[in-house]
């Protein structure tokens, strides 16, 4: 009786971890529990956020060559996983998931403003190929290798789908659709997060060393990082025109989270003669990837008003002055926003759930994910 109740426990943890999970992709949004504060998780969010860029800020004035992998953003989302593994959640959690379903999507449409599709086209047709093509290679490459390993074919599935599409969220949208088990469900989250993670920390020191230009970096990351806010963690660590190029191509994927999601449903009804899918195709279209294109093609189009205010100061304060822009307000807005989601998501993934998910699942996703980015470096070579 015991083993069955610590058993539900866990599939409700594990399915309200993956509820707020998917915020981090534009989901459909969980329900508040109005019983418990916000404040002190938003608090502590915004608080870490501040600390990363205080540090980011004084290891720049030194003039360290850290500055440029200790991005503000990246800074925010260790910190939140340092913090929240060192002390849990609790009463914490709920501002922390306010963080990461509302503040971070929100900094990713501003990020819409920073954006110009003039200058992005320089992707061209070959990066968008490669972003239907790392799709449909990491679902065939999970098959393969589930199949060699002995894997459940819908666990192969779900780790097929979060590592070519994005992540945890793809994950949770696929898995009603093919009556995905509790535990499946955890192990692929989980598997996702953690390799993306590594890949987010580890992918711009890498790319340094082998002299990769913005956009090769950009392009590197938006096809081989699993989550959205890993990949503009870690484009924009490497420069602004490489988060610009690692969020289009990230986006590129992330849009075809819709027609796979259609196929899978299309293929399961056809397997099992059930009804059609129970979600929409495009319910599962991001929402924030819809603002973000918005405020770019307005931004492209010129339509975006760049209004400038100077204030000189007089009297007690003569000779001080303040001088800002739309844009620069609008970039400081944006990443501050990213940075405190950022700690949030950190914030929420958890070390532990590394130790249940046994060797085969954790030697499946790995090895895809290698293959995948040693054919997207040689494909990076080839190109561009």
């Amino acid at each position: 009786m015991t083993q069955s109740s610590n058993h539900t426990g866990s599939g409700q943890a594990a399915y309200a971890w993956a509820e707020h999970l998917i915020w981090m992709e534009g989901g459909e949004p969980v329900e508040a529990k109005p019983r418990e504060s916000v404040v002190p998780g938003i608090a502590l969010a915004v608080g870490l956020a501040v600390v990363a860029f205080a540090v980011h800020r004084w290891v720049a004035g030194s003039g360290s060559a850290l500055a440029k992998l200790l991005d503000p953003i990246l800074l925010s989302m260790l910190l939140g996983l340092l913090v929240g593994n060192a002390f849990g959640r609790g009463f914490l959690l709920p501002g922390m998931s306010v963080a990461v379903r509302r503040l971070l999507p929100a900094g990713i449409v501003l990020l819409g403003a920073r954006m110009d599709f003039l200058e992005a086209l320089r992707v061209g047709l070959p990066g968008l190929a490669m972003s239907v093509a790392v799709v449909g290679l990491a679902m065939l490459l999970l098959y393969g290798l589930g199949r060699a390993l002995g894997l459940d074919r819908t666990l192969a599935c779900l780790l097929g789908v979060g590592t070519g599409i994005c992540g945890g969220t793809a994950i949770v949208a696929v898995a009603p659709i093919l009556k995905a088990k509790e535990r499946d469900i955890l192990v692929g989250v989980g598997l996702v997060t953690l390799i993306g993670l590594g890949a987010m920390v580890v992918l711009p020191p890498v790319a340094t060393a082998l002299g990769f230009s913005q956009t090769q970096f950009g392009l590197l990351a938006g096809l081989t990082i699993h989550q959205t806010p890993q990949v503009i963690a870690a484009g924009f660590a490497y420069g602004d025109e490489a988060g610009q190029v690692a969020t289009v191509a990230k986006l590129a994927r992330v849009c075809l989270l819709a027609p796979v999601a259609v196929a899978l449903g299309w293929w399961m009804a056809r397997k099992s003669g059930a009804g059609e899918p129970k979600r929409k195709w495009y319910s599962l279209l991001p929402g924030f990837a819809l603002g973000f294109l918005i405020l770019a093609a307005i931004r492209t189009l010129g339509l975006l008003p760049n209004l400038e205010m100077t204030w000189e100061a007089e009297g007690l304060v003569a000779g001080r002055g303040l001088s800002f822009s739309t844009a620069s307000v609008i970039k400081t807005a944006s990443t501050f926003l990213l940075a405190v989601g950022m700690v949030g998501v950190g914030f929420q993934t958890r070390f532990s759930q590394a130790a249940s998910i046994g060797l085969r699942p954790v030697i499946a996703a790995v090895l895809a994910s290698l293959i995948i980015g040693l054919l997207v470096l040689a494909m990076l070579r080839i190109f561009f």
